[in-house]
């Protein structure tokens, strides 16, 4: 599953972005918060997206690994 991979990466002080930033992590239930689902084109769970200054900057869908995650995190 993917939430505690996330969960874990959140909570490791080590764990970097691409550019040095600290990762927060935020879950939002579209059921419950259809605007942004709506906003951001949600259409499939899990999606995951990244944001820098309160824009996103990537995103990807579906479950990864740690790895794929940690890749991702690199990205961003």
């Amino acid at each position: 599953m993917l939430s505690p991979i996330l969960q874990q990466l959140a909570e490791d002080a080590s764990v970097k972005t691409g550019s040095g930033s600290s990762m927060d992590l935020v879950t939002i239930d579209i059921d419950q918060q259809t605007e942004l689902g709506q906003k951001y084109e949600i259409r499939s769970l899990p999606t995951v997206i990244a944001f820098k200054a309160g824009q996103p900057v990537d995103q990807f869908i579906g479950a990864l690994n740690e790895a794929g995650v940690r890749q991702f995190l690199e990205k961003v």
